[in-house]
């Protein structure tokens, strides 16, 4: 009987420490879960918890405001043909109080103060006259021609619409509102629908031509955000980008599906995360290492073995990215850089690989990075090539956004709309070149049936990097 008690009290304990082993697995999961942040995961800054300690030294930090030495960035003074009034002001007196004062060739001083009057929009009405025929009575006027009847306002109304929703973000009623009040424009939140509804066809050409000039670069940056649809449905927001150009795409979906309808028939060097959707391409890939920084800062937070093989994997990130910032600055050679990084992509597999047979937690996430090693070096092969995809999450930002702001889009003609001015407004800010000019360009063109000015640079090429 007392044999029996003992083997059941074994198993008993036996039971819990197993049931304890699982509790500590749960718990260190859910530390892991509480402890992500923007620096060890893909969550955004704005997500971080207040009061979140910068990971420099303070003594590193920089300091606000100016540097010593820094030259003043003083306002220019407008140019003349603005000017619509000069106030001149002579001296009386001097500062000593003599009144004995003669001119002089010195270019006087100028203070220019800058105002906006009340907007007043300018009307063209078309009034057709009535006639009656002698003959039958009948009661005759000039019709309208087609382009005459499809316009209902202008080039520069479309435009100003495209910048207050596609590139400020402002909601529709806001932007209804500013239309009304602030540019005394009369419009319904139906007319404002309608003239989104005349940018997409306006931007289809335009869009469509930087799809392919993006798809024939030697180098190409891509990444996705969620975007939510109409009926609450999930949907994605896909951006591929170049140093010169953007275009996004709005899509159902997430997978290789989507992904494949991005890339198209894009051949070169895609910079991306490690994201599944993107193995449907078999050409050339690099891995952001940006991504995987935080990847390793996430290891290294761990205890045991995984922790210490993190801060290791960490520590080779920083130094990777500071040797080829090195290039970039040009402070040191493209053959030294690339003698130095031999030992170091070395030592990072081999540390893949020990996390990989660590048998921890997380030790997925070596053997995963592990399965791509091929992509992890490209930027060591190319000096065109960037180690890091931060140009396509710099692009994307304005889709998120947007996102954060908004329920997404309702319609497909919405998601069109979102794909066009965002791809407009990313080009030309790469480009440096003026939005709202261009909007208005395309706009009165499109309304007077008169070819689209291109959305490519001429002067471009073939950019590959940012």
């Amino acid at each position: 009987m007392s044999d029996k008690n003992n083997m059941d009290k074994d198993a008993y304990i036996k039971q819990l420490e197993d049931r304890i082993i699982q509790l500590e697995t749960r718990i260190e999961e859910l530390e892991r879960l509480l402890g992500m942040n923007s620096r060890n995961s893909s969550k955004p800054p704005s997500s971080d918890p207040p009061g979140m300690s910068n990971e420099q030294p303070r003594h590193r930090r920089k300091k606000r405001g100016a540097r010593n030495g820094h030259q003043p960035h003083l306002r220019e003074l407008m140019p003349e043909k603005f000017v619509k009034k000069h106030i001149y002001l002579k001296p009386q007196a001097c500062t000593c109080g003599s009144t004995n004062l003669e001119e002089t060739d010195q270019e006087p001083l100028r203070h220019q103060v800058v105002d906006i009057p009340p907007i007043e929009p300018q009307v063209t009405e078309y009034v057709q006259h009535l006639f009656r025929c002698k003959d039958c009575g009948e009661l005759i006027y000039q019709p309208l021609s087609d382009d005459v009847k499809r316009k209902h306002f202008g080039p520069g109304v479309l435009a100003i619409v495209a910048v207050l929703t596609g590139m400020l973000n402002i909601s529709k009623r806001k932007a209804l509102a500013m239309m009304n009040q602030f540019f005394s424009v009369p419009m319904s939140l139906g007319g404002l629908s309608n003239c989104e509804a005349q940018l997409v066809n306006a931007l289809e050409l335009p869009y469509k031509e930087v799809a392919q000039h993006v798809r024939v670069q030697q180098a190409a940056h891509a990444d996705e955000t969620g975007w939510p649809r109409g009926n609450r449905q999930k949907g994605w927001l896909w951006t591929l980008c170049c140093g010169t150009s953007a275009f996004f795409m709005v899509h159902a979906h997430r997978g290789q599906d989507a992904a494949q309808k991005l890339l198209g028939t894009f051949a070169g060097v895609l910079h991306c995360d490690r994201w599944s959707g993107y193995n449907c391409f078999d050409g050339l890939r690099q891995l952001c290492w940006a991504h995987l920084k935080r990847d390793f800062k996430a290891l290294s937070e761990r205890k045991g073995t995984i922790g210490e093989i993190g801060e290791e994997l960490f520590q080779l990130a920083k130094h990777i990215l500071s040797l080829r910032k090195r290039v970039r600055d040009g402070t040191l050679t493209w053959q030294t850089f690339q003698r130095r990084m031999e030992p170091l992509m070395k030592r990072t597999e081999k540390l893949l690989a020990r996390g990989a047979n660590c048998g921890q937690s997380l030790s997925g996430r070596c053997r995963r990075i592990l399965n791509s090693k091929q992509h992890l070096w490209t930027f060591v092969q190319d000096a065109r090539i960037e180690p890091t995809n931060n140009l396509a999450e710099r692009i994307v930002r304005q889709g998120v956004l947007w996102r954060k702001g908004s329920f997404g889009t309702q319609s497909e003609r919405g998601g069109h709309y979102v794909e066009r001015i965002l791809t407009v407004c990313a080009t030309c800010r790469l480009q440096g070149r003026s939005v709202i000019e261009y909007l208005r360009d395309v706009c009165h063109c499109h309304l007077n049936d008169i070819a689209v000015p291109s959305l490519i640079n001429p002067e471009g090429g073939l950019n590959n990097s940012a």
